[in-house]
Parts: structure tokens; sequence; C-alpha cells
């Protein structure tokens, strides 16, 4: 099980699992919780979502939501 230190360290220990075929077989501990994946598709989701993590840490881009209400519309 790789332990959480920071959101680069964890890509890399993702990319090295995904290269040599063990991804799937593996679980990630983060902040106390254990991940897994079932699915190439998820890791790639995780991979973007580590990314912005690590992005953010390095003050680059901030992440943020935005809420509509129903029907497309933002008026109030």
């Amino acid at each position: 099980m790789a332990v959480f230190t920071s959101w680069s360290v964890l890509k890399t220990a993702l990319l090295d699992a995904l290269m040599s075929g063990n991804v799937l077989a593996g679980s990630y501990s983060i902040g106390g919780r254990s991940m897994s994946f079932r699915s190439l598709r998820e890791v790639q989701d995780f991979l973007s979502f580590c990314d912005m993590q690590i992005s953010a840490e390095a003050g680059g881009a901030t992440a943020y939501a935005k809420f509509e209400r129903p029907g497309g519309t933002d008026e109030e």
C-alpha cells in the first residue's frame, strides 16, 4: 500500500504501478482512507484530479464549482 505524502508522490506511485501493470491490484492510502481502482478509467480520472491538486499546491490554478438552478438559469 502506498502511503500519501504529497500529491506529486502519489501520482508518481500511480504511474509506476500503471507501467508495471499493477495499478488495479494495489491500494493507496490518502489521509487515512484506503483507495483502490476497479478500472483504468477510474485511474485516469484520479490522475487528472491529482494534477489539479498539484497545481493548487503550487499556487497555480484555483479549482471551483459552479452550481446552476434547475432549468439552467442563474436568476434569483
